[in-house]
């Protein structure tokens, strides 16, 4: 359609005196009808860029919570590496022990302990094949089962007052349904034989824990009635000599001297294969006191002594 320069001249007038419309921020293209019955489309982000000098288009940035960090449990790094508590959690609920599991290391960090974290274990089912009503002769069976999940966590390098002060909190706010274990490892110096022998000796506790103490006058009490009684209850009992013995603990003083972080269980073992299996006292041999000792001591040095005023003298 082909407009004279009138026309446009009094369309152009029209669009002049056109009041504009209202513009809403939730319509992307608003339409607008003009007087003349023209139709088109209008963007409200131009206006308002001009309107407000901006560009209203642009998009904020929106920085995204880092949930994966608040979820990473934080550690402590090790100094050495000797491992000092280890502690098993079972349960049947797998969301209850996950929490506190989690919540016992984030203690163990603020505790200043390092902690190697939830590790998980294989979980066990136990199942159970039962009837399906209490008659005998029924057909249909129903089977139950019963899910174990279990988690273990590690502490190295602490104190042991440290990790049982830790033991008693987590204890203290034990989540229910989720039963613990734990095992510490309690290093001592490799002469604490010779310090428990002294102070059995002179009663003296400074070198020697007074538990420990206590628990070296049990096992002595308890080995003289095993002597005593050799006979009857610990007849038959394999057991090492002395010269065996001391090879033995020279070999493990060896190794834990070339590397402290050596499990002293499984060098108890290597020694044990190495020196074989001990064998077992016959039937004959009787396990004496030390009072039975010296007594035979004595009668033999009176009867050398018998011997010797028996002999005719050399002149």
């Amino acid at each position: 359609m082909i407009r004279s320069a009138a026309a446009r001249a009094i369309h152009a007038r029209t669009l002049a005196k056109a009041a504009l419309p209202t513009y809403s921020l939730s319509t992307s293209k608003p339409l607008m009808r003009l007087a003349s019955g023209t139709r088109f489309a209008v963007t409200y982000t131009k206006l308002l860029d001009k309107v407000l000098g901006i560009n209203v288009h642009e998009k904020t940035q929106v920085v995204l919570d880092d949930s994966a960090s608040k979820r990473r449990i934080p550690k402590q790094p090790k100094t050495h590496g000797i491992p000092a508590c280890r502690v098993a959690f079972h349960s049947f609920q797998l969301h209850r022990m996950d929490f506190f599991v989690k919540w016992c290391c984030r203690a163990a960090f603020f505790m200043e302990m390092p902690c190697s974290g939830v590790i998980s274990l294989p979980r066990k089912i136990r199942r159970w094949t039962v009837l399906k009503s209490p008659f005998v002769h029924k057909s249909k069976q129903e089977v139950f089962e019963r899910r174990t999940y279990k988690r273990v966590v590690y502490i190295y390098d602490t104190n042991p007052e440290v990790v049982q002060k830790w033991l008693d909190y987590i204890g203290k706010n034990a989540v229910a349904g989720v039963g613990m274990k734990y095992w510490l490892n309690e290093y001592e110096p490799l002469d604490i034989g010779a310090r428990i022998k002294r102070a059995l000796k002179t009663g003296d506790t400074q070198d020697v824990d007074p538990l420990t103490l206590k628990q070296a006058r049990h096992v002595k009490s308890f080995t003289v009635e095993g002597r005593k009684y050799g006979r009857g209850r610990y007849r038959g009992l394999p057991m090492f000599r002395q010269q065996e013995l001391e090879k033995m603990a020279m070999y493990v003083a060896d190794q834990l001297r070339a590397n402290p972080q050596a499990n002293i269980e499984e060098l108890t073992k290597v020694a044990l294969k190495v020196n074989g299996t001990p064998k077992r006292p016959s039937k004959h041999v009787h396990h004496m006191t030390s009072k039975e000792e010296r007594a035979r001591q004595a009668r033999r040095a009176e009867k050398a002594k018998q011997r010797e005023a028996k002999k005719p003298s050399p002149e």
